[in-house]
Parts: structure tokens; sequence; C-alpha cells
């Protein structure tokens, strides 16, 4: 569930019948673009068997630069744990386009605030750093679905 909100255009609900997760996202929104790469970002709330965890999926995209490789999170001095869901390659033409997602994981707190003041981050990777930014609207939409 919390990779699916990286690639949504509306917000929305989620339940895994088999896993017992059931999930609320918000849409995906830009955060971050140069002339050969684009950061996707989406609010995410998940509960399984009543824990419930908060974050922001993200998706990299880039064609002919390489990896970024995230492997780190970082906002305003405090790091964040960031796990890797996915990298792929998505095909090759000019140059190669690649596909990197994960999730930032908050606590209920951090994500209440963001809610509130939008949230700010730097990723970074062996490849790549960078920063992105997620309205405090992505945070009460996925809230909203609940």
């Amino acid at each position: 569930t919390l990779a699916l909100a990286a690639c949504v255009s509306e917000p929305g609900q989620s339940v895994d019948v088999h896993t017992g997760t059931a999930g609320a996202f918000s849409r995906e929104y830009p955060a971050a673009s140069t002339l050969l790469s684009n950061l996707t970002v989406g609010a995410i709330v998940a509960t399984r068997g009543g824990e419930t965890r908060y974050g922001v999926g993200i998706r990299y995209t880039a064609t002919g630069i390489g990896w970024a490789n995230f492997n780190a999170a970082w906002s305003y001095g405090q790091a964040l744990p960031y796990k890797v869901d996915t990298a792929r390659v998505a095909g090759c033409g000019g140059g190669c386009t690649i596909i990197e997602q994960g999730t930032i994981s908050l606590t209920r707190e951090q994500f209440e605030r963001a809610a509130v003041q939008g949230f700010e981050f730097k990723l970074e990777g062996s490849g790549q750093s960078v920063i992105g930014r997620l309205p405090a609207a992505a945070f009460q939409e996925a809230l909203g679905q609940m």
C-alpha cells in the first residue's frame, strides 16, 4: 500500500484482503524536477493488525543520467527512515529511463504536523541528491480518506 501513493492521480483507499492491509493515500504531487529527471510524491497512511504507519511514497524517474540509488532521507537536520521499494529500467532509447520508488517513514506527529505545514525533505543517494516538497494538502487528503 505504501508504494501506491507515488503513482496515483487521485486520493483514495486500498485494501488487501490477503494481507489485511488497508491504506489511504493522497494524489501524486510533483516534488522536484530537472530537464532529465522528475520526483513525484504522495502521502500515505497504512494499517495492518491494529498498527498504523505513516509515510511519503516517492517515485523518481530519470533519463540518461543514471541511477540515483537513494538510501537516506533528511528533513531539517533529522534523519528519517527510508526504504527502497523498487528500482527498474523502464526502457532504453536515446539513453535509459530508470524508475526508483521508495518510502520515507514518518511518525504520526510528523505526519499531522506536515498536514498543517507541508513537508520538505532531501533524498540522498550514491548517484544523486534531490530536495523535494510536499504540500500540506497531500497529508490532509490521505487523512481524509481514512
